[in-house]
């Protein structure tokens, strides 16, 4: 429990509730995406359903004489509740948990909206939302479906049941309803964990039936200490401050556009010995093609090399060096980018809502570059307190900006992130936004 860093909150209300023996039976972990809260949950079912858990002062020795981090918030004589890390239950989460879940455990359950794949019998479903069917064939059961209630069955181990309900938010309302009348009347030594960033988006009477948890972002500090680590897998301090600074508060999202760049550096290997076996066969057999094998299937570097390019374009739009089509083009392809990496990590997934999820991020990249330039007009550049976060501003040359005109630019911005999720035309939302950033911006020169 002690491995979630910057949410020492959290955790001290978990060990508080851990100490007096008064474990909820339902948990909202609520906060922004990435930030720890589906690890705090699995930790939370590993101390519980431990064999043999131990009592340890607050910052004391651990195994081995290594010191553990005191959690914030409490004294330093409080008991600490913490997993053995060695007995047959903790053995079989930390199996589950390197596969990115905890399947390994008869007693832990971890929903996702993906599971759906697994309940629909067309197997057509891109998981976008969480179905009634998966909430029915993983907790609440459905006799005409002839699915077992596992909420109503014993533990299989004798020390509870734990069911974490990733993205929670997504669940449809017919399975909130559904299991809404688990939560009711939970079963004896039955745990549930819901996650969630957009806690407003499920049913009042669930969000009043469990114990809130609150996260927060976490600084740039946190993640660029974590990103920079590790030796020659680190990222070089530059890139980790920026990255940091993009995760706004999220280290899953920074991680998981770290390892993005892996993949880029291999699909881009890849397509490059293609091309290279391709010409090699075409000189073999004498002939001459007109056209270039493509070596680069993505851009080297991701969304930090993106992030650059769309820095010195929208420097250029300021300076009337380039106009609203360019930004747009520029806008569209990085989210076309954005939307293949997240293929090639779940090829089920749904390109159209990857390639929605790309223009949102990259809007707000756009929202914070426009955000920096205000910064530094009025003197006060991000970071220049040290209140601003390790990140420093996003790349960007400009000086002639009205920075009058800021909170518009930033507005329009934020007006094609909501517009984006509410299912816009995508080509025509880009056209319109970054037509109204070139307009405003040739009014004012």
């Amino acid at each position: 429990m002690l491995n979630v860093n910057g949410q020492d909150r959290a955790i001290a209300q978990l060990q508080r509730a851990l100490h007096a023996g008064r474990l909820a039976s339902t948990w909202m972990f609520a906060g922004p995406a990435g930030v720890g809260k589906f690890t705090l949950a699995v930790e939370l079912a590993r101390t519980v359903l431990c064999d043999r858990p131990v009592q340890r002062k607050n910052g004391a020795s651990g195994n081995g004489g290594a010191h553990l981090p005191a959690v914030k918030h409490l004294p330093e004589d409080f008991a600490l509740t913490l997993a053995c890390g060695e007995c047959e239950s903790c053995r079989a989460i930390a199996a589950g948990a390197a596969g990115g879940g905890g399947g390994n455990h008869p007693d832990l359950h971890i929903i996702t909206k993906e599971l759906i794949r697994f309940h629909d019998a067309s197997g057509k479903s891109k998981g976008t939302t969480m179905s009634i069917h998966v909430i029915r064939g993983e907790i609440t059961g459905d006799p005409g479906e002839n699915k077992e209630a596992k909420i109503a069955k014993r533990a299989f181990r004798g020390r509870g049941k734990f069911f974490i309900i990733d993205e929670a938010d997504l669940m449809e309302l017919a399975a909130q309803n559904t299991l809404l009348k688990s939560l009711e009347e939970p079963p004896p030594d039955t745990y549930m964990v819901l996650i969630t960033a957009s806690p407003q988006d499920l049913l009042s009477t669930i969000r009043s039936r469990s114990q809130l948890v609150e996260f927060g972002e976490l600084p740039d500090e946190v993640i660029m200490r974590q990103l920079a680590e590790g030796g020659a897998e680190g990222l070089p301090k530059e890139d980790a401050a920026l990255m940091a600074r993009l995760a706004r508060g999220s280290m899953g999202r920074a991680l998981r556009w770290t390892h993005d760049l892996k993949v880029i550096e291999k699909k881009n290997a890849d397509a490059a010995v293609r091309a290279e076996k391709k010409a090699a066969r075409a000189e073999a057999a004498g002939e001459r093609s007109d056209e270039e094998a493509a070596t680069e299937k993505f851009t080297p570097g991701g969304i930090l090399a993106w992030t650059r390019a769309l820095g010195r374009v929208l420097d250029a739009l300021v300076a009337g060096r380039a106009n609203a089509s360019e930004v747009a083009e520029a806008i569209a392809e990085y989210a076309a980018e954005y939307s293949a990496l997240q293929l090639e990590r779940d090829k089920l997934a749904s390109a159209d809502r990857a390639k929605r999820d790309g223009i949102q991020i990259l809007m707000g990249i756009v929202a914070e570059w426009f955000a920096d330039r205000l910064r530094r007009g009025l003197g006060t550049p991000r970071g220049a307190d040290g209140k601003g976060g390790g990140g420093g501003a996003l790349p960007g040359m400009t000086g002639a900006l009205d920075y009058a005109l800021v909170p518009q630019l930033i507005a329009a911005a934020r007006d094609a992130e909501w517009q984006i999720d509410m299912n816009a035309n995508d080509k025509i939302l880009l056209a319109a936004t970054t037509t109204k950033w070139e307009k405003l911006l040739r009014e004012s020169a």
